[in-house]
């Protein structure tokens, strides 16, 4: 047990260190040959059935977002790489190279970029930097976005409005490529006291004595669903641990 947690801490630092040198000037590409499919349906059920668990909490959100691009070409954007728990870049990867369009993410770590670029395919680009700094240079030129899952900055439930604040800036620096149609797809922002109770149980009076201070409930996209409330632009499609809204 000692030497595994060792090892741990020894690769994080390793980690740390290299992504301090490549954050902002590396760019890696997917290079594995993957599966087409015909249908959302048909990935979204292989994927979570070899990749994740049928019973994610956040299959549903994830699911209807894909089904709301309409299995037509789309370009992805991704905050916070994922290569565990839901793998959500490559259930992205997966819709983009089925479907066509591009799916870029970003991740200040390099671990994920070394993970993901092995088993993503070419339609995939990864990137390690800071999201935001990421969001405001390296889409100068993308004029739109089909679909962004902010997934970046996990959630402190002692200490969540850092967090919030992240995802706050991811939005701004991206508000101006979302379009007419474009999704918005928000990870750890449950809906409410019951959603948080199956999820994260253990921070539920956390999670009740903020919204008791504050008026609303915590998570990384508490700060981003509040200006949108507050702007009337879009609308909610779904929300439950994460948040899905349609400009």
């Amino acid at each position: 047990m000692y030497l595994k947690s060792a090892i741990n801490k020894i690769s994080n630092r390793l980690d740390r260190f290299a992504s301090k040198l490549v954050k902002g000037k590396v760019v890696f590409k997917g290079k594995a040959s993957r599966d087409v499919y015909s249908s959302v349906e048909d990935l979204v059920d292989m994927h979570f059935k070899h990749y994740s668990s049928e019973t994610h909490v956040s299959r549903t959100t994830l699911d209807l977002a894909l089904h709301l691009l309409g299995g037509k070409s789309a370009n992805i954007i991704e905050t916070g790489s994922s290569a565990w728990g839901t793998n959500s870049s490559l259930l992205f990867d997966g819709y983009v190279n089925s479907f066509g369009g591009s799916f870029k993410t970003v991740d200040v770590r390099l671990q994920p970029c070394l993970s993901l670029r092995d088993i993503c395919s070419s339609k995939t680009e990864l990137y390690c930097d800071d999201s935001v700094s990421f969001l405001n240079t390296k889409l100068q030129t993308q004029t739109r976005i089909d679909l962004v899952y902010l997934d970046s900055w996990d959630v402190d439930w002692k200490n969540p409005v850092p967090s919030a604040i992240h995802g706050l800036k991811e939005f701004l620096a991206i508000s101006d490529k979302l379009r007419n149609g474009s999704l918005l797809l928000i990870d750890d922002t449950p809906a409410d006291l019951s959603i948080m109770g199956k999820v994260q149980p253990k921070y539920k009076m956390n999670f009740e004595d903020f919204r008791e201070i504050h008026g609303f409930y915590p998570g990384k996209g508490a700060l981003i669903k509040q200006l949108l409330l507050s702007t009337g632009r879009g609308r909610k499609i779904a929300h439950e641990y994460q948040l899905l809204w349609q400009f």
